[in-house]
């Protein structure tokens, strides 16, 4: 039983998913810093960004709370540990892209690693929450760095930046009223050897550049004419765009846990495919494969993020391969693109009955896996 303990209470949290048995804890220093803060306090609408599994939820279960973040996951995670505290679920739970309630009196945000998705969330909170609305900030010291200092200087006054503690400090600071120019959050750019224009939101991964990984994996890419084929982990879609493109009669999923990846592959199917055909290609958020029917994937595309946030994990992957070799019908490949020191071989080996290494270079290297 993992406990976050403060003056305003004692909650049993766990991080979501609970099948993995990873043992990253469910929240950090810097949370129980905003803890400190909010029992200073008397909030009644608070509105809480990044709270990735539920830490910053639990003193205001029961009130008029609103929680934003672009993770699906995440998401998840606030549902289970109100669900696991037998807490009222009075939250309102909200997308990046979707408006935020005018009528919030306070704002509590965890600092993303992101710097664009920091500036993305800031210029919101300054264009539709009413000027003068406080917000308080928390991060690891180390990530308070002067660019972020800068973007609070931009979007908020009477900035007061706490001494460090636990490795960690706070911000306090109240909002300006900031037109939003949504627009300039979108980034575009060419990928003309393959042919693709590619449209990213703030904070998705490889927002201004190909991925070397995805392109060592668009250079060795499967064999067309899959029936069913998922593009798991897709962030802005590219792999699953390049075989639309080569095995046109194929049908395309694309599976991402940000709100915001799944936003950017959305524009980039209608940008880069046949409007004819739009109806063989799907996009939307989930837990990797949770909600996937099984045997029903011919070929799987993966390029498995080793990060969550801050914390460097293996998890991810690993549950993507188990939701894989679930989803895959019998022959069906899952072809894994991942950096050469990841141990992947062997959680491959244990799941599928084949694992072949299809190619490598001094970075990367490419699994089959056939189940």
């Amino acid at each position: 039983m993992t406990l976050l303990t403060s003056a305003a209470g004692t909650w049993q949290l766990q991080r979501y998913p609970v099948r993995s048995h990873d043992t990253l804890q469910a929240w950090e220093a810097a949370d129980e810093l905003l803890h400190e803060l909010i029992v200073e306090r008397d909030d009644q609408r608070p509105l809480l960004i990044n709270d990735q599994w539920g830490a910053l939820l639990m003193p205001f279960a029961g009130l008029d709370v609103a929680s934003q973040s672009d993770s699906y996951v995440s998401h998840c995670g606030w549902r289970h540990n109100l669900e696991l505290n037998q807490l009222p679920d009075t939250l309102t739970a909200l997308a990046p892209l979707e408006s935020l309630p005018d009528d919030r009196d306070v704002v509590y945000l965890k600092i993303p690693k992101s710097l664009s998705l920091l500036e993305f969330q800031l210029a919101k909170l300054a264009a539709e929450l009413p000027a003068g609305t406080p917000i308080f900030a928390a991060a690891k010291s180390k990530l308070l760095t002067p660019a972020v200092r800068d973007l609070f200087a931009q979007y908020c006054e009477t900035i007061e930046v706490s001494l460090i503690r636990r490795k960690c400090r706070t911000i306090r600071a109240i909002t300006r009223s900031i037109a939003l120019d949504q627009a300039r959050f979108m980034s575009s750019w060419e990928v003309p050897e393959f042919n693709l224009t590619l449209h990213h939101h703030a904070g998705v991964f490889a927002r201004n550049q190909l991925d070397i990984g995805a392109r060592f994996m668009l250079d060795n890419m499967p064999p067309t004419g899959a029936e069913q084929v998922i593009d798991l982990g897709c962030g802005n879609g590219v792999l699953g765009l390049y075989y639309a493109r080569l095995s046109p009669n194929s049908e395309v999923t694309f599976v991402d846990e940000s709100y915001l990846a799944i936003a950017s592959t959305h524009r980039n199917i209608v940008s880069n495919l046949p409007a004819s055909q739009l109806s063989q290609y799907d996009s939307h958020v989930d837990d990797c494969l949770a909600h996937r029917a099984s045997e029903s994937a011919d070929l799987i595309l993966c390029n498995p993020p080793f990060h969550q946030e801050h914390a460097v994990t293996e998890h991810i992957a690993r549950q993507m391969f188990r939701d894989s070799r679930r989803v895959l019908r019998k022959n069906g490949e899952l072809w894994v693109v991942a950096n050469r020191h990841l141990p992947y071989y062997q959680p491959l080996k244990r799941l599928f009955k084949s694992v072949h290494q299809i190619a490598q270079n001094s970075k990367f290297v490419i699994f089959q896996a056939r189940g």
